[in-house]
């Protein structure tokens, strides 16, 4: 497979990630410098503060951010700082010119200058770039990568799901949710998406690929489908006048998802 000139630079480009001291913090650091060890990339760590008389906490937070990413990945390039504001409009900029942004479940513990919960969603709204929410299970490195494929699905984002499929050696699980899943209607309009996902068999040929047809509601069912994956992919449902809207899936899934989940542009 040919990649452009553009794919490869985009490859080259460094990914963020939000610290604050946290376990969840600390667990988006991990997931984040395997990440860039997988891709070959730098990874920077931004710490985002208030008060400036903490100076001394802050330098701290940054040095255990950066030892735990060393720890995991220690060839890779990492650099840590702190910079004064609030957590989403700090990050944001951070990661304008990244290929990705990461930030842990701050159901674990919020970010200075944003109530709990929050970081997550605004920056999945607002960022330029894919955003990854790291939460659920501690040990999410195996499973399939889930994608929901619905008449709205972008193309784009099971383009996505497969390239991430590839590049961690696993499977994507597409799965088509909501009332009359099943019969005959369900076999026609399952044959439908399911020819939206050849271009990318095609492109992908290492990536094996399965369909599932669940009843019930599609928040729900996206769920319960990741509660053994590696990873979750979902995209925008609409552009918005400031960023993008989540879609009812996309926001569960940010509050109840058992693996990463990762917000595609």
């Amino acid at each position: 497979m040919e990649v452009s000139r553009e794919e490869a630079a985009m490859d080259r480009t460094r990914i963020v990630v939000g610290a604050n001291g946290s376990g969840g913090s600390i667990a988006a650091v991990r997931w984040a410098a395997a990440e860039a060890r997988l891709r070959d990339t730098d990874l920077r760590i931004v710490v985002a503060y208030q008060r400036p008389e903490g100076q001394q906490e802050n330098a701290g937070i940054v040095h255990a951010a950066v030892a735990a990413a060393r720890a995991v990945a220690p060839a890779i390039e990492v650099r840590g700082v702190a910079m004064p504001g609030y957590a989403v409009p700090v990050l944001l900029h951070a990661a304008e010119e990244a290929a990705l942004l990461v930030v842990g479940d701050q159901g674990r513990g919020g970010m200075f200058g944003a109530p709990a919960d929050s970081v997550g969603k605004q920056v999945a709204t607002q960022a330029r770039c894919s955003v990854v929410v790291v939460r659920g299970r501690p040990d999410c490195d195996s499973g399939p990568v889930v994608v929901g494929v619905d008449d709205d699905a972008a193309d784009a984002v099971i383009g996505r799901a497969f390239e991430e499929a590839a590049l961690h050696g696993a499977q994507v699980l597409a799965v088509t949710a909501g009332p009359g899943a099943r019969g005959k209607g369900a076999e026609v309009l399952g044959a439908d998406l399911d020819s939206r996902l050849d271009p990318w068999r095609a492109r992908y040929r290492s990536v094996s690929a399965q369909r599932e047809y669940i009843d019930g509601r599609p928040d729900r069912v996206m769920v319960d489908s990741c509660r053994q994956a590696l990873l979750a992919v979902v995209g925008p449902r609409r552009h918005g006048y400031q960023g993008v809207l989540l879609g009812e899936v996309g926001s569960r899934l940010l509050r109840r998802a058992e693996c990463p989940v990762l917000i595609a542009r």
